[in-house]
């Protein structure tokens, strides 16, 4: 018993490490290789081994990892041949919190911990927004709010995945936000608008997407979604209609400009958001299509130069992290397209560097999340259970979906979110299972 006491103690830190990513990917990494690794060993269980899921995801994790070792000839191999180690990481996670269900938790402690942190974050982002730096002096770069995470500019990336896991959290814990409607309706509505205030597009748009899909089927959500909703777009509304000589006067970023205006123009290819392009009469719907870009010209090369590592090699792709090894070869200047270090499309990339085994893959995770989805959301179960199996899958699906550009699924700081996501997925769907 004492040794269950100790080691519970020991581990109780690893609530806090979706948090730690603020500190850097190197403090990921030790957490993830070393301390859940040993909590993996620790409470090894074969009959978790044998869940299908857990199958697909080896089976998955060695397919990238023959991949890139056959190939790939440069050092990227290195990462995608240990990619199982990710799987591993994921099933430390279910271990880590089915050993926590079982014992009294300090609920209090874990939401003063990382509330404190989340509010800390957001307000040194605001205040960076305002006054044009952080209070340890990071200043604004492209005129894009960043916080702590300086010319990395993933601010916006890090609340839109860290979101669907601080909700998890407290169906986890058993905290009833309607008890606390008005201390949640604030803090959602700052936590929006900062991802609106990063300036990043995506996140932006995987934002609408969360809102979305959480306020269709989580019903406890749904007054708290609906009035930081409200706030969150009389903001927008806010930005959108102030005169650009405050803006220049105070030097406050033009964040409405870059997520509409700009966006606009680099679909429609024109300079100004006024402007309206003119079509022949007889122009039909695919001549239209054709004339506008796929997001912007940058994307949209990288969408072709995609495609053509595709044909290459239509069964196996190029390999894993192969879109980048090309751009290294060819000097990050391509006969077609335009190079990166990956396609910034989830499905372009799936296909590009894994082929059409690797898309199977794609495709088998999306009809099982989506197929459970809905099975789960017709049965009778307590409502946290319910609601933190259906969260968790909002947070990975729209990280899947195919028509938004997205980072790099085997950078490793993106992946050891989605595999953490993963083991909160497994705990929540046992869980379930076993009622």
């Amino acid at each position: 018993m004492n040794s269950q006491i100790l080691r519970n103690k020991v581990f109780f830190p690893l609530f806090f490490l979706p948090l730690t990513y603020i500190l850097g990917v190197a403090v990921v990494e030790f957490f993830l290789f070393f301390y859940l690794f040993f909590l993996f060993f620790v409470n090894f269980n074969k009959e978790l081994l044998n869940k299908k899921v857990i199958f697909i995801l080896f089976l998955f994790s060695f397919y990238v990892g023959i991949n890139a070792l056959i190939q790939i000839p440069s050092n990227l191999k290195y990462s995608s041949i240990f990619h199982f180690r990710y799987v591993f990481f994921s099933i430390a996670v279910f271990f880590f919190f089915e050993s926590y269900s079982k014992i009294k938790i300090n609920k209090k402690l874990i939401l003063v911990l990382f509330s404190i942190t989340i509010i800390f974050l957001l307000c040194d982002s605001i205040f960076q927004f305002f006054v044009g730096e952080n209070i340890f002096g990071q200043k604004l770069l492209q005129y894009r709010v960043s916080s702590f995470f300086g010319d990395d500019l993933i601010l916006g990336s890090y609340l839109i995945r860290l979101l669907p896991i601080i909700i998890w959290y407290l169906f986890y814990l058993r905290i009833d936000v309607n008890l606390r409607k008005f201390y949640f309706i604030i803090f959602f509505s700052i936590y929006f608008i900062v991802i609106y205030l990063s300036g990043e597009r995506t996140s932006f748009a995987l934002l609408v997407a969360f809102i979305f899909l959480s306020f269709l089927f989580i019903n406890e959500l749904r007054q708290i979604l609906t009035k930081c909703t409200i706030i969150f777009f009389i903001f927008i509304l806010f930005t959108v209609s102030l005169p650009k000589t405050i803006i220049h006067k105070y030097g406050v970023p033009d964040i409405a400009d870059r997520m509409f205006n700009k966006t606009y123009k680099q679909i429609t290819k024109t300079s100004n958001i006024k402007e309206k392009k003119t079509y022949k009469k007889n122009d039909d719907f695919i001549t239209l299509i054709r004339s506008l870009n796929v997001f912007s010209k940058h994307h949209e090369g990288h969408l072709i130069v995609a495609k053509n590592l595709f044909q290459e090699n239509i069964i196996f792709g190029v390999g894993p992290k192969g879109f980048r090894h090309f751009c290294r070869v060819v000097d990050y200047d391509p006969k077609e397209g335009v190079c990166s270090t990956h396609p910034h499309n989830i499905l372009a990339q799936t296909l590009s560097e894994l082929g059409l085994i690797g898309f199977l893959f794609y495709l088998t995770f999306l009809i099982f999340f989506i197929k459970n989805f809905f099975i789960v959301t017709n049965k009778e179960i307590n409502k946290f259970d319910l609601n933190s199996f259906l969260i968790i899958s909002i947070g990975i699906l729209i990280h899947l979906i195919p028509v938004l550009p997205s980072g790099n699924f085997f950078n490793n700081w993106i992946s050891s979110f989605i595999y953490f996501k993963i083991g909160l997925l497994l705990y929540s769907y046992k869980k379930i299972l076993s009622k």
